[in-house]
């Protein structure tokens, strides 16, 4: 697994999902300094500075494995919940050659989503309804939202033969997946999860990073010393981050 590139799929224990006990309430492995193999380190082009490609190294890396293993040119593809994970998406997604429709709740996050480039937007989660109207349309669905929901009307969304891709990781407490067989057995479609990249496609994702702008005001991040961590969890839990998509602590 490690020589084809996928070390993503040995998060050790410590970096376990968010809410695992015993460890600290959010989970995660923060370190002032790691000690690796050369073999599992990539070099980080100097045009691309420490706001822009620190939450690529996370973040972006887990929707480019979903991207790289699922999105082709042309295709119609969906991200669903737009924060740090959904906006890497969609920027991505697009350099991949993706048509990318953005989906959220009401229309709040809609200029969001067209600042990084999606080719269209519905404030449609929620709504059974506009659902219903877009059954049948996507090729791919990237899911990003780290709550535990049904997933019935997204799965509806997918063409025939239609992949949906959860990379949100719901709180340990409530990691239990259901769905009903029959509309994916019917409908020839496709559920699949995806893990941060490994080395192989970390490379990649670096070399195209070089392509993206280097501005972190339309990334919007945020670069903090890392005695406000505690504090910025929350707010990301609560969701009362504002206008600010990413954070970088700083020791």
């Amino acid at each position: 697994i490690c020589k084809d590139g996928f070390q993503g799929t040995y998060l050790g224990p410590s970096a376990g999902i968010w809410g695992k006990t015993p460890y600290n309430t959010h989970g995660g492995a923060f370190s002032k300094a790691m000690r690796i193999e050369a073999r599992f380190a990539i070099q980080i082009p100097p045009s691309l500075t420490p706001d822009v490609i620190c939450p690529l190294l996370c973040g972006g890396g887990t929707v480019f494995e979903a991207i790289v293993e699922y999105v082709k040119p042309g295709s119609q593809v969906a991200v669903s919940s737009i924060g740090g994970l959904g906006t890497a998406a969609i920027k991505l997604a697009k350099m991949y050659g993706g048509q990318v429709t953005a989906l959220s709740r009401g229309e709040a996050k809609k200029d969001k989503a067209f600042s990084v480039g999606a080719d269209g937007y519905y404030g449609c989660l929620g709504n059974d309804m506009m659902m219903d109207a877009l059954a049948g349309t996507f090729d791919v669905l990237i899911d990003t939202c780290p709550v535990n929901k049904p997933i019935d009307h997204l799965i509806g969304l997918l063409k025939i033969g239609g992949t949906y891709v959860r990379v949100g990781l719901p709180n340990a407490s409530d990691n239990t997946f259901i769905y009903n067989f029959g509309e994916l057995v019917c409908g020839q479609k496709k559920i699949a999860g995806s893990i941060v990249t490994g080395t192989k496609r970390l490379n990649h994702l670096v070399n195209l990073a070089s392509e993206l702008t280097a501005d972190s005001a339309e990334w919007k991040t945020e670069v903090l010393p890392f005695s406000d961590v505690n504090e910025t969890m929350e707010l990301l839990k609560d969701g009362k981050t504002g206008s600010t998509w990413r954070y970088i602590f700083q020791w």
